[in-house]
Order: structure tokens, then sequence, then C-alpha cells
């Protein structure tokens, strides 16, 4: 068995396709035929599949006139599980270059709690020895959405931990995504 890309799983099934691109418009509604042409599904295929969302309370349909629109409802917390699993998968490749040069690597801010908008940042705090080492390999990466890395030293991260209280509780609840094994 050939191993698939990261986010690839997400395309198996119609009703993951149609989840997945309604993540990646979480800000947006968007008419069946819109859908059908965005994910390339067949019409029955998307409506059975749209059906079967609203029913699992993932996707919220209204009605405009003769029309009915759908989006995401961002405030289902499996649909913002979803979200965070999507956002860890895209991160997967920079991890993978980040890994080396850090020693700790965590999720967090709104792409952590799966309540970003397409536009978001995605907060990064990580923690190295050298931090020009890591700003130099997120800025190599060119990434479609913006990495907002917060980079520092474990002496730094102690103080930040007496100076930064606020900020310091923000990052710890983010996810641990790698950590550095002694």
């Amino acid at each position: 068995m050939t191993k698939k890309a990261a986010g690839e799983i997400f395309s198996s099934s119609s009703a993951l396709k149609i989840l997945s691109f309604l993540a990646e418009n979480s800000d947006r509604e968007f008419l069946g035929s819109e859908i059908q042409r965005a994910t390339s599904l067949s019409r029955a295929g998307v409506y059975i599949s749209l059906k079967g969302l609203i029913n699992q309370g993932y996707v919220i349909r209204t009605q405009k006139g003769r029309f009915h629109l759908y989006r995401l409802d961002t405030t289902n917390p499996i649909v913002k599980q979803f979200k965070v699993l999507r956002n860890i998968l895209y991160l997967e490749p920079f991890l993978g270059k980040l890994q080396p040069i850090s020693s700790m690597i965590i999720l967090f801010g709104s792409a952590g709690r799966g309540e970003d908008a397409p536009t978001s940042d995605i907060d990064l705090f990580v923690m190295t020895m050298d931090p020009a080492s890591v700003k130099e390999a997120l800025a190599a990466q060119k990434p479609a959405r913006r990495i907002q890395p917060v980079v520092l030293t474990p002496s730094e991260y102690s103080q930040f931990k007496e100076t930064e209280r606020t900020f310091y509780e923000e990052v710890n609840r983010g996810i641990m995504l790698w950590e550095k094994k002694e």
C-alpha cells in the first residue's frame, strides 16, 4: 500500500471532499452547484452528501429566495477538530524542516482551536537554540497561508513565562506538534 499525501484522506469520499472544501472556505456560503463545480462531484453525490452533513450538524442550509445556500457550521465541536486536523496536516511539511533545529513546536491561537478563517495566520510557537535558522527555514517555504511564528530560546521562554503571562497561557493551551525527546 502506498502512502497517500497528507490531506488526500479528505478526498476519499464525497462527504469528506465537501467538508474539506467548506472548511477551506468557512467564511462563505455556497450554492449546491458551486460546491459541485469546486469538488468535481456528481450533482446527485453532492446533494446526497450535503443532506448527510446537514443531518450530522456539520453543515447549515439556509434559503434565500428560491435558492439553498450551504455553509460549514463553525460552532460544531467536530467541525472545529476537523479544521484543526487540516491545519496540522497543512503544517506537516514545515514541521519536517523545523524538527532538526527546534526543541518544541506548538500550534496555538485560532488555528489551534479550529476557529480560524481562510485568511487567518497560523500561529506557531517554536523553541530553539537557533532562532535565525528557524526563521530562515520558514521564510524559505513560501506557504499559501501566512505562518506567524513566535520563536524563542529556552532562556527567553523562561522569562516569557513571567513577563507575558497571558500570552504564555495561550501558547500552553495550544497543541503540541512536536517535542524533542531528551
